[in-house]
């Protein structure tokens, strides 16, 4: 069986965000406590602190379409 071209599908992959921790955190916060305690202030403030850092998204590049595609050239 004679195959003109290879390619595979890469999967997803899901990030989780990195500041999910605090927001729960807040939620729980505000679900206890209210929305306007003065203990809510604090873990608002560290969620704050987490959306002001940059954000690294680095794709990873998946090379096995460009392998597949030069083996090909040897078939």
């Amino acid at each position: 069986m004679k195959l003109k071209q290879l390619k595979v599908r890469p999967k997803k992959i899901l990030e989780s965000s990195p500041c999910v921790v605090e927001m729960g955190a807040l939620f729980e916060c505000w679900a206890t406590s209210g929305v306007d305690d003065k203990h809510c202030q604090a873990v608002a403030k560290s969620l704050q602190e987490c959306m002001a850092k940059p954000g690294r998204k680095t794709k990873q590049q998946n090379t096995i379409n460009y392998h597949l595609a030069r083996l090909s050239k040897h078939l």
